[in-house]
């Protein structure tokens, strides 16, 4: 588990308690080493676990041995540095030259502490950035570039991703399972549920939420861990790594269904933070998405940093672009708007199709109601039978149904070409 390193002096331990908290209620993982006489050796280790590392700056921390060595440890890991100051130390010769071009945040402003959190936080989110994969037109391969782009992107470019079914349908989860493993999955409350609501993986005594279509439980919940809810679809045999997914199911229409909007306002609450804690645990977690404007969508859009629209070449899917973009600009307040990439799927592999050329050259940029573009990505999805979502086959492991990872031959090794070279576009994206 990632989480952000707080180096600190043994007589700052107040200001660390309230940074602790703070990060707590924002729900930022953090560590620290409780006193000087902690062994090195764990905390050069959490250190290395560590996205960023956040220096209080103090008279006693400018003396201190051990926040020196942290220091240097970052320094030598290229962690990124977030100080704070607390009092008027005086740098001394390491302190001006290694700490001070970073310093920004300080207790003295009257939001000091909310200031840091929010710098952590960029830093947490850019470390497991969040796309939601959307178009408000269904059947142009949502669940297809969810599945076997992101497939490949772990195949081919490694770490761990997270792909979350929150379409009713969930025609993703039963991509990789039967029927009968989604709706056993669903009535343990092993699926996405879970996220918004206090389920009975959160407690023994719990009534499962998608038992009543009539209530919401807007009561708090901790984070499970997360081989309790998570489903490891690289199991036994597979080439490895960390490919994981939350299963989807019916009940969560409920919520379109709901009435009550301040127990809705608290359910999204729950879910941005269980997804902001599971940031944690992930490189990048990808949401497959209903094909509708509803309570889902919004949330999606809230919890994620991307949204990538794919599209057919047809007019048709452009609609779908133009409601989404418009659905963005109006629902999502400016400031936490995800930025929206749009990828064309299933085109001719001989040539450019007349709509596709004229896309690319600006001319449906009035009829989308943005840049469309400048909002293309440079890479498309051939159509192909390959790409087709099947049911997997009786006793076959869920990696298998992965294009990267489906044998050989029949045109394979030219598809999971167009698949890595989509991942690494959209990843050289999220990385800039």
């Amino acid at each position: 588990m990632s989480h952000v390193y707080i180096s600190h002096s043994t007589r700052d331990l107040d200001e660390l308690l309230e940074i602790h908290e703070a990060l707590r209620m924002a729900a930022i993982p953090d560590w620290y080493a409780p006193n000087d006489t902690e062994d090195r050796p764990k905390a050069d280790q959490a250190i290395d676990d560590a996205f960023a590392m956040i220096v209080i700056v103090s008279a006693s921390a400018v003396r201190s041995k051990t926040v020196r060595q942290d220091v240097e440890r970052a320094k030598a890991r290229n962690l990124r540095l977030i100080p704070y100051q607390i009092d008027k130390a005086r740098m001394n010769g390491f302190f001006k030259h290694e700490v001070q071009p970073h310093l920004k945040l300080s207790s003295t402003l009257p939001d000091g502490v909310t200031q840091l959190v929010d710098e952590v936080q960029k830093a947490y989110k850019r470390k497991c950035p969040v796309l939601a994969v959307m178009n408000l037109k269904g059947g142009v391969g949502k669940t297809t570039v969810t599945s076997q782009v992101f497939g490949a992107w772990q195949g081919a470019l490694g770490g761990r991703v997270l792909l979350v079914d929150l379409d009713p349908q969930y025609n993703l989860t039963q991509t990789f399972f039967d029927m009968e493993q989604a709706d056993a999955s669903a009535a343990a409350d092993r699926s996405v549920i879970s996220l918004f609501e206090r389920s009975k993986l959160h407690a023994r005594d719990a009534t499962s939420p998608g038992e009543s279509w009539l209530t919401l439980s807007t009561e708090p919940f901790s984070p499970v861990p997360r081989k309790e809810l998570m489903h490891d679809l690289m199991g036994e045999g597979s080439p490895g790594g960390r490919l994981d997914l939350i299963s989807g199911q019916f009940e969560i229409s409920k919520y379109a269904f709901a009435n009550d909007s301040g127990a809705l306002l608290k359910v999204k609450s729950q879910f941005l933070r269980m997804v902001d804690h599971y940031r944690s645990e992930y490189d990048l977690i990808v949401f497959d998405t209903n094909p509708n404007a509803t309570f889902l969508t919004r949330c999606a859009l809230e919890a994620a940093d991307r949204v990538l629209a794919p599209m057919h070449a047809d007019v048709y899917s452009l609609r779908g672009v133009r409601l989404l973009n418009q659905v963005i600009e109006e629902q999502v307040e400016e400031g936490k708007r995800p930025a929206l990439s749009v990828m064309f799927n299933a085109v001719g592999r001989s040539e450019q199709s007349s709509f596709e050329a004229e896309a690319r050259n600006g001319t449906f940029d009035g009829k989308a109601g943005f840049p469309l573009s400048k909002a293309l990505l440079k890479a498309a999805l051939p159509r192909s039978g390959h790409l087709m979502v099947k049911a997997p086959k009786d006793g076959q492991p869920a990696w298998r149904q992965l294009v990267i990872h489906s044998g050989r031959g029949g045109g394979l090794k030219a598809i999971r070409e167009s698949l890595k070279t989509v991942g690494m576009e959209l990843k050289a994206m999220l990385e800039d």
